[in-house]
């Protein structure tokens, strides 16, 4: 008799332990946060001088573009002139400036750098 039930004890742990509400529920993808930061966030410049700035992003999932998808602006008139690779020039006036960096991609994205002219 124990060799009859043996079989079936083996059939119902497996069972037990397969059944379909038992199973872990697999962990959702967390949603793409997109980030961006600037280097250096504050300098001091002579007049004229040039200081190069640097955005870094994260990227989503598998997507890599050509080029880093960010634009650059120096907020106040007159406040120096920037390329679109990060390369500021300082004006030939003294002043606290800024320099913005937006994400083109996501452009709620921003980071911001002080300069000072001297």
């Amino acid at each position: 008799m124990m060799n009859r039930m043996l079989p079936a004890t083996a059939i119902l742990f497996t069972l037990a332990c397969n059944a379909p509400g038992d199973a872990v529920p697999a962990k959702p993808a967390e949603p793409f946060k997109p980030f961006l930061s600037l280097r250096p966030v504050a300098v001091s410049l002579a007049k004229g001088a040039t200081q190069a700035f640097q955005a870094e992003i994260n990227y989503p999932e598998g997507v890599r573009y050509m080029r880093q998808p960010v634009g650059w602006r120096v907020v106040e008139p007159e406040g120096g002139s920037i390329t679109g690779a990060g390369l500021y020039t300082a004006p030939a006036a003294t002043g606290t400036f800024h320099v913005e960096v937006r994400r083109e991609d996501f452009p709620e994205i921003t980071a911001l750098a002080t300069v000072t002219v001297k």
